[in-house]
């Protein structure tokens, strides 16, 4: 994955020294353009899982069952930037800033008496009947990208970008397990990343009638940046720890995005509007860990003691732009 980033971020150099592509400058080209995106996204995050619900045992030390996830409900965002064409062969710089907080919580009850049990180290003797899950995400991204306009025909349009991409993103989820005898184990593993890195990729649009047209982008992006991540696990009161390990490493997470659909645009006297209602994706490989427990006691069950973890976002962006 990592050699893939690599050759991604030479593919652009490659077009820019050597496409024959004709590049026509319009005479009514706008130079300055500021744009704004509505994002309403879903979240999806591999490694929440925090309850087998109806527990059914598997020999002496496997067990199975229905497995309860910490899941995020959609999400309003916000994406904003401008962008700056040059007079130089239809070159622009493109800078943007989003933001996304996505959330949710949710309680699990040990109906019908069920065999309800954790994916996480309970104390030995605990019988599990009420667990709650509390998780949220805080999502900070930003990119500077040079862009290269291209028309590969009448009616198509190619941006060919390469440039800076950043992101800062925060984990906080707590979970809390009750017994039939008022006693609690509170589990909080928490991480953030926050690092930079380059990407590249490009936009489309593809003219059809009466100012509509077929929109998209495609991106790959390689960053490097610190990861923090905290496993704190208490019973009954916060000073009673049984559980306080941390993990401070860098690495090289690997970004995907990619949008697609409809757009329609205008041209007026002295301004260009555009609006566009797409579908758009983020994936992030390598970004997160979810340690199950670094404490091995005698009749701990962790699922599994550490899990590499991806990271997706996706859903519906309405940008709307207008150049002057």
């Amino acid at each position: 994955m990592k050699k893939l980033a690599f050759y991604f971020t030479l593919f652009p150099i490659f077009i820019f020294a050597y496409s024959n592509i004709e590049s026509n400058v319009e005479k009514d080209q706008k130079r300055f353009s500021l744009y704004s995106d509505l994002l309403f996204w879903k979240t999806f995050e591999e490694g929440v899982d925090y309850v087998y619900d109806d527990r059914i045992a598997l020999g002496s030390s496997g067990l199975g069952g229905d497995i309860k996830r910490a899941t995020y409900s959609w999400q309003l965002g916000f994406r904003v930037g401008f962008q700056y064409m040059f007079d130089f062969d239809r070159w622009q710089l493109d800078g943007q800033y989003g933001k996304i907080n996505p959330d949710d919580s949710e309680e699990i009850l040990n109906a019908d008496n069920k065999q309800m049990s954790s994916t996480f180290a309970l104390p030995s003797n605990f019988s599990l009947q009420r667990a709650t899950s509390s998780i949220k995400i805080s999502a900070d991204f930003a990119n500077l990208l040079l862009k290269r306009r291209f028309e590969a025909s009448e009616r198509i349009k190619l941006d060919l970008a390469s440039g800076l991409s950043f992101i800062w993103i925060k984990r906080d989820w707590e979970m809390r397990f009750f017994d039939d005898s008022s006693n609690s184990r509170t589990i909080i593993p928490s991480w953030h990343f926050k690092g930079g890195g380059i990407k590249t990729g490009v936009d489309f649009d593809w003219a059809l009638k009466h100012g509509f047209n077929w929109s998209g982008k495609s991106f790959i992006a390689a960053i490097f940046g610190n990861y923090d991540t905290w496993m704190i696990a208490y019973d009954n009161h916060q000073n009673n720890k049984v559980e306080n390990s941390h993990l401070d490493d860098f690495r090289i997470v690997t970004n995907l995005q990619f949008l697609l659909g409809p757009s329609w645009q205008r041209n007026f006297e002295n301004t260009h509007f555009k609006i566009f209602l797409n579908y758009e994706m983020n994936v992030w490989f390598n970004l997160s860990q979810t340690n199950r427990s670094l404490y091995q006691g005698p009749t701990s069950n962790p699922q599994s003691r550490i899990t590499n973890n991806i990271l997706q976002m996706h859903g519906l962006t309405l940008n709307a732009a207008v150049n002057f």
